[in-house]
């Protein structure tokens, strides 16, 4: 029976390993290194797979896949590319203790945009582009590491404007870049989300290691300042991490503080890359569920205009009490 899985007929997942198909494999044969026509060989690899997708065969490396849905083929559905994920999960200018990248790649702490060793992947999006592989809606993400350090950033908003991609950036906000501003007022369906997870300096410098959280509110404000109409799709996050943002009173500021600079949609969750590196830590203490709930219903008691965002997968991670859904 043929079957489909979006990740991978739609997906393309930059990596500093290597390309893979989509986002959600961590298997050493899914890579495709960045080594001489490493684009022609991905071409080839993606065809391989979806064909034999199409007679009812995923790869070996799928099969323990955390997060991919197969389902059968939607007969108006495309292989073409939509989900353009860039994780190089190499450089930061942060050092943020929760972080599950600095476990197992080579994530480095810099201010530094020398970025030897790091793949391009402008040529790639080129050459996909001129292949017509894209889907018309095709949507960049941008996570890991720390966007606004790479060189090609600029570049690659300007690809994402000129051909109207979506755009979605997890950023810091240690760094402003005035072209986030601009993709976000050309691209409706573009967002920049901010992890703060705190609401006052003190809390920022414990979380992240580095004393920049005036910066970080004064380029947030300069964002919603240049976008206007727009500055909707700028979220303010909020990660709860247990033992030690995990207090209505630091939740009560970072939205107190939010509202103030005027960022009007929000976007509390739940830390949950660390569960992946502990799978027989699955499960979520009541009180995490109740602070999340907590965050979500003082977002809208403060406005009730404010949007709340999150991840879906969050909602039922919350509603299980376990990350086993994901894990």
């Amino acid at each position: 029976m043929s079957k489909n899985c979006k990740r991978i007929t739609n997906g393309i997942n930059f990596n500093f390993n290597g390309i893979t198909l989509c986002s959600s494999i961590w298997n050493k044969d899914s890579y495709i290194p960045y080594e001489k026509d490493y684009i022609n060989t991905f071409i080839t690899k993606r065809e391989e797979v979806i064909r034999n997708a199409q007679n009812g065969i995923l790869p070996d490396y799928c099969k323990n896949c955390n997060m991919h849905t197969t389902d059968e083929v939607n007969e108006n559905s495309t292989n073409k590319i939509k989900f353009i994920e860039i994780y190089h999960w190499y450089q930061c200018n942060c050092a943020c203790f929760y972080c599950s990248n600095r476990h197992f790649t080579k994530l480095k702490i810099t201010n530094s945009k020398n970025q030897k060793g790091i793949i391009n992947v402008m040529p790639m999006l080129n050459k996909l582009q001129e292949l017509n592989i894209l889907d018309e809606n095709a949507q960049i993400s941008m996570v890991g590491g720390e966007p606004t350090l790479l060189r090609e950033l600029v570049d690659i908003l300007k690809f994402a404007i000129k051909h109207k991609y979506g755009i979605s950036l997890l950023s810091n906000g240690i760094l402003y870049e005035k072209y986030i501003s601009k993709t976000l007022n050309e691209i409706p369906n573009s967002t920049l989300i901010v992890s703060i997870d705190s609401g006052t300096k003190e809390m920022f410098k414990k979380i992240k290691g580095v004393d920049k959280y005036n910066d970080v509110i004064k380029n947030l404000k300069r964002y919603i300042d240049e976008t206007k109409d727009n500055s909707y799709r700028i979220m303010s996050k909020y990660i709860l991490l247990p033992g030690v943002n995990d207090n209505t009173d630091e939740i009560d500021k970072w939205i107190e503080q939010s509202a103030e600079i005027g960022i009007t949609n929000f976007f509390p969750t739940i830390e949950f890359c660390n569960a992946a590196l502990d799978p027989n830590k699955q499960d979520i203490s009541e009180e995490i569920c109740q602070l999340y709930d907590y965050m979500k219903r003082k977002i809208k008691e403060v406005n009730p205009a404010f949007r709340v965002s999150t991840y879906s997968f969050v909602e039922e991670f919350v509603k299980n009490r376990s990350y086993k859904v994901f894990c």
